[in-house]
């Protein structure tokens, strides 16, 4: 950074403004309000050294050290030790830059957008037309009273900074985002908030409510009675509140934040304890059923046997829970967070071979909860309608290449050898059972089997096919096997 500052100054020697150093830019961004706070953490993700624990040296849970000891040869031959930290958390504030998003006058209009600006024909434009945002607003009357009261979501998800140089690295941004501003501003990547970045190399997983708590406590100031800001825009000051509506992530980010756990048999979070699957003897993994049960009490698919399960649907659809009843099934749950003791594989087995209405009820482990999550620790949030979301991206892009392969039968086909010894484990689908024949074994053609001709043309309309700009990638740049 240096050297780049250094060469501004000889291309444009008549500027005396640019800084000389990277110390020197950094004061500057520093007066700005753009600035970050520096959070020491355990390494085993059992706390964060914020507040009570501030100036303490090991972690009061495993012990381990909070620096890292590292010792240099000094040219007085005499060694000197600094501390590094084992672990580094930023944490970047929020309320400088929500106050400054009313210091513009033009900014500050737009924050009232949703409310004064948008068209309200019941249609679904902006997440101000959503039953959520209706839901809270009628909970919470006083927020919902001036519109310049900020609603934000929470996004958060891995990615690896390093890429191919280290595949193993996974570095953790939590991303707010302002939802006050008109629809085509919202999700702009320049309306973007980060508000913490959790080093790896680890990823934290369900430990990552260690490292949200300084989020969750600026957010709770932002609640009351709010944060004095100056509105531009009015020309006086006012107290600024903000609310988390929910969160979006990726399935496996949703289970480490909502604290129900997306694996194995009861995976599914909406479902709860009523999760319906069946453990496949060949394809080693859960597959889950019980969808027909979302249907209309009188649609036919529910008597359908022979292209589903093999059985008739009664069943109504799962109730979903609301705030208080998840935690009346977490009352008197206490959270271990660390990764310090690592579970027994045959601990593993022993809960994998749980019955579906055996679930473990010890304070530590409840139903399939893994953490009481910190969001609870907001007082609005027991009301929220739609707490968690998903990101539909990761959902499309998965199942287009599951479907794909499945089509064109290579790849990630799910239309395999296995899959088809389960479905006759199952006794289901018989005319697509295996049949063996001397040595070898023949795998019947299903109805989606493709001929090479037939793949050709496919695989020529996905060549030539055009969308309009942004909805699609470019599928011959992807690296598909």
């Amino acid at each position: 950074m240096t050297i780049l500052l250094e060469l501004l100054k000889e291309v444009f020697p008549e500027n005396e403004l640019f800084p000389s150093s990277y110390r020197d830019a950094w004061k500057i961004v520093k007066d700005l309000g753009l600035s970050y706070h520096k959070i020491h953490a355990c390494p085993n993700d059992c706390l964060i050294y914020w507040k009570e624990t501030e100036h303490e040296t090991f972690c009061r849970k495993c012990g381990t050290p909070r620096y890292k000891q590292i010792v240099k040869q000094s040219d007085d031959s005499s060694e000197q030790a600094n501390k590094v930290p084992a672990k580094l958390v930023r944490y970047f504030p929020l309320k400088p830059r929500l106050q400054r998003l009313f210091m513009s006058s033009k900014t500050a209009s737009l924050m009232r957008w949703h409310e004064e600006e948008r068209i309200k024909d019941g249609k679904l434009r902006h997440p101000a037309d959503s039953l959520a945002w209706k839901h809270f607003n009628d909970r919470h009357p006083s927020f919902a009273s001036d519109p310049r009261n900020v609603r934000v979501g929470l996004a958060a998800d891995g990615f690896n900074p390093f890429k191919a140089m280290n595949n193993k690295y996974s570095t953790w941004p939590v991303i707010l985002v302002p939802y006050n501003l008109p629809s085509w501003m919202c999700m702009k990547q320049t309306s973007f908030m980060l508000c913490l970045l959790i080093d790896g190399p680890k990823a934290p997983g369900n430990d990552i409510h260690v490292y949200l708590q300084p989020v969750i406590d600026e957010l709770n100031e932002f609640w009351d009675p709010g944060v004095p800001t100056y509105d531009a825009a009015s020309k006086q000051m006012f107290y600024l509140r903000a609310a988390l509506l929910w969160t979006i992530n990726d399935f496996p980010a949703y289970g480490n934040l909502s604290g129900w756990s997306t694996k194995g048999k009861y995976a599914c979070p909406c479902c709860n304890k009523d999760v319906r699957s069946q453990w496949l003897m060949h394809s080693k993994k859960h597959c889950y059923l019980g969808h027909r049960r979302f249907l209309a009490i009188d649609h036919p698919y529910r008597l359908n046997r022979a292209q589903f399960d093999g059985t008739i649907e009664k069943h109504s659809r799962p109730v979903r829970l609301y705030g208080f009843e998840i935690l009346e099934q977490l009352r008197d749950f206490r959270n271990e967070f660390g990764k310090d003791q690592p579970v027994s594989s045959a601990r593993k087995r022993k809960r994998r071979t749980k019955d579906n209405n055996d679930f473990e009820q010890s304070p530590i482990c409840r139903y399939n909860w893994k953490r009481l999550n910190v969001f609870f620790q907001l007082p609005y949030w027991v009301d929220n309608l739609l707490p968690h979301n998903l990101d539909i991206m990761h959902i499309e892009k998965n199942f287009l290449e599951n479907l794909l392969w499945t089509l064109l039968g290579m790849g990630k086909t799910n239309d395999d050898i296995n899959a088809r010894y389960d479905l006759k484990e199952m006794g289901i689908r018989k005319a697509l059972h295996p049949q063996s024949k001397g040595d070898k074994v023949f795998l019947p053609p299903a109805c989606f089997t493709m001929s090479k001709d037939e793949k050709e043309i496919f695989c020529n309309v996905l060549k030539t096919v055009k969308v309009p700009d942004g909805y699609a990638s470019n599928i011959s740049r992807c690296n598909y096997h």
